[in-house]
């Protein structure tokens, strides 16, 4: 018998859809692949990371790619998850449950230090242990103590993008925090080990530097099922399912300096409870099994949650005390919500609003209000045909809500960071079924920073798919924001490319060593006229871009053949582009270092060139002395509001 069997038939009765369950197996195999082979010889480690999307369900990939390890060969699984109790007893949990043939220990068991070593000497075992420094020392101290040396390990870190990474990596003097420099440790102490990341956003993985031992050395895309709702649903140009409200409405839902503040409903909240109403309403007459949700979550101040929680109770007394009148106002605002759901879901457009108002007046006093102020599925749990639910400080990853049918969200912070705002999409998910009965509520301003993150998220997993070397891995960004927060990154190991900024070797290899590659580049470049561009296909342009040869001994390290290559692929396919210009001047008299941002160009040929395009300007050298003739390339970005990150 077979672990992965185990798992892949437990997860076939979890989940409805075939298929689903064998695009997990094959994204663990993927990952077999990649990791270091427990039975051969020798020491030897690496890190990967599987990247999968917001409220995908990475728990099925995460089992059955640790059973897959315990069937290859590797007698110790350690699973890390986060430091927070319910979140680590669900993670046990389902470790128990779909690794049968498996001893699992969990952080009670690393206590007892006899029994830990005698249990792990015995056969293959699965413990699962939060990312505490207390605990992991302790683990780590269980080892040494056993002198088990000879155990192979696969290290399965949850959300490996908190709490692992090192967040005084800003300071000089090489100091980690506590938790990073311990699963540094964890992961040295056995000699032939594989460190899995698992996490749906990598940004601050991808912007290590590019040695750096928490950087992935493979990564494996995890692709969810066909009943996922994502950030194409709700954030592409054609979707129906945002709607916007003023900024100033959030404003409103502060309680402010008074002891006894005014409990207004802003009319966008109104709008959004309504809508959830007619929704969750619809699914109950459906299947008196459905409770469904509605999220607000728009504040990190407790004083805000708790005064918010006040507003929806409100909400509840007048909307018994509008039913019971039947003014004719409050059903026209019903019917309102109930036209606007009608447009996007065809059965309750077919269905009688007025016996959706009866229904509404029977469910509603069970109506129940919940601050969220914890991370596991209990907190949410929804036990009611109507749970009002406010996300407070602590609502974060792991956190699944079922039938979540609208959120109104309103977090707006002045740097956003796109790992930290993509963590709260919450509307993410399972929710195929009900997409018409979706709605998210969000100002203007946070709808154009999900679009940003939308497709940076978009850009980078197409890039992976189609980039299968880890060399080059950018982050789209646009409109202000943050690819993720400052502390765990080394200050002078990003590089950034901008719109409508230029960038050029800081000097070029003129030996005879680059003669193969002037030849090639000459032989690209010989129909163009000299002071002329032509337009080509991006492919040439990273072909040119490749063959040219800076001058590593002068490198300031901004300029990159891969990452500029990459990044201009990048570019092109977010700006749905197959060409660029390129512009040609042959027998320049170029001897001098330039700075990789200052340019290589002096007789105003950027403005003979347009700048709604990729524009690679490449001047030929002349040759001087024992200075043969080269290829000085410069780039330029088509102007607009955004960057490519990358590590250097």
């Amino acid at each position: 018998m077979k672990h992965r069997d185990q798992v892949l038939n437990l997860l076939g009765k979890q989940v409805s859809n075939a298929s689903e369950v064998d695009d997990i197996r094959k994204t663990a195999e993927a990952v077999v692949k990649k990791w270091v082979n427990p039975l051969t010889g020798g020491a030897e480690e690496t890190n990967g990371l599987i990247y999968g999307l917001v409220q995908s369900g990475k728990t099925g990939v995460l089992t059955v790619t640790g059973a897959m390890g315990a069937d290859e060969g590797y007698r110790t699984l350690i699973i890390l998850t986060s430091d927070i109790d319910p979140l680590y007893d669900q993670t046990l949990s389902r470790a128990q449950e779909a690794f049968p043939g498996i001893d699992i220990l969990g952080k009670k068991d690393i206590k007892d230090v006899d029994s830990f070593l005698q249990r792990i000497k015995s056969g293959t075992c699965a413990i699962v242990v939060t990312k505490n420094a207390t605990l992991l020392g302790s683990l780590i101290d269980n080892f040494k103590k056993g002198r088990v040396r000879g155990l192979t390990c696969l290290i399965i870190d949850d959300e490996a993008d908190q709490g692992s990474l090192n967040t005084k990596a800003r300071r000089t003097d090489g100091s980690r925090s506590e938790i990073n420099r311990l699963i540094g440790e964890l992961r040295n102490f056995f000699h032939k080990n594989t460190y899995l990341q698992v996490t749906a956003t990598p940004q601050a993985l991808f912007l290590q530097e590019s040695e750096h031992a928490f950087r992935p050395k493979f990564t494996v895309l995890s692709y969810p099922g066909a009943e996922y709702v994502g950030g194409e649903d709700f954030f592409s140009d054609t979707s129906t399912l945002v709607k916007e409200f003023p900024l100033q409405d959030i404003t409103l839902l502060s309680p402010g300096p008074q002891p006894t503040p005014t409990l207004t409903i802003p009319p966008s909240l109104l709008q959004a409870l309504d809508t959830f109403m007619i929704g969750a309403t619809f699914k109950r007459t459906k299947d008196p099994t459905q409770n469904c949700a509605f999220l607000c979550h728009v504040s990190t101040k407790t004083a805000d949650h708790n005064h918010i929680v006040d507003v929806l109770r409100k909400y509840k007394t007048d909307l018994a005390i509008e039913l019971k009148s039947g003014n004719p106002k409050f059903v026209a605002r019903l019917k309102t919500a109930f036209l606007d759901l009608a447009s996007t879901h065809t059965e309750l457009a077919k269905s009688d609003f007025d016996q959706i108002m009866k229904a509404i007046a029977f469910f509603s006093p069970g109506i129940t209000v919940k601050l969220v102020n914890g991370e596991s599925d209990e907190d949410v749990a929804v036990r009611s045909p109507y749970n009002l639910f406010v996300g407070g400080n602590k609502l974060g990853r792991g956190v699944t809500i079922k039938n979540l049918l609208v959120s109104y969200y309103g977090r707006n912070p002045r740097t956003p960071q796109a790992d930290t705002v993509l963590q709260h999409a919450r509307m993410y998910g399972y929710r195929r079924k009900d997409i018409g009965l979706l709605r998210l509520w969000l100002p203007p301003q946070l709808r154009v920073v999900f679009r940003a993150i939308n497709k940076m998220e978009r850009s980078l997993r197409e890039l992976i798919a189609k980039s299968p070397s880890e060399e080059f891995r950018g982050i789209y960004l646009e409109n202000g924001v943050n690819a993720t927060r400052k502390n765990v990154l080394v200050p002078g190991s990003i590089g950034v490319y901008t719109g409508g900024a230029t960038y050029n070797p800081a000097q070029v290899r003129r030996d005879p060593s680059v003669a193969t590659n002037i030849s090639k580049i000459d032989k690209l470049l010989s129909k163009i006229k000299n002071k002329a561009h032509v337009k080509m296909s991006i492919e040439d342009i990273q072909e040119l871009i490749r063959l040219t040869v800076p001058d590593d001994n002068v490198s300031e390290r901004i300029w990159d053949p891969v990452a500029v290559a990459g990044s201009l692929e990048q570019c092109a396919r977010l700006r749905k582009q197959t060409e660029g210009y390129v512009f040609v001047d042959r027998d320049r008299d170029l001897q001098q270092n330039r700075r990789e941002t200052q340019g290589v160009l002096s007789g105003g040929e950027a403005t003979t060139v347009g700048n709604n395009l990729i524009t690679l300007f490449m001047l030929r050298t002349k040759a001087h002395g024992r200075q043969e003739a080269s290829w000085w390339p410069q780039i330029r970005f088509p102007a607009g509001p955004y960057a490519f990150a990358f590590s250097i």
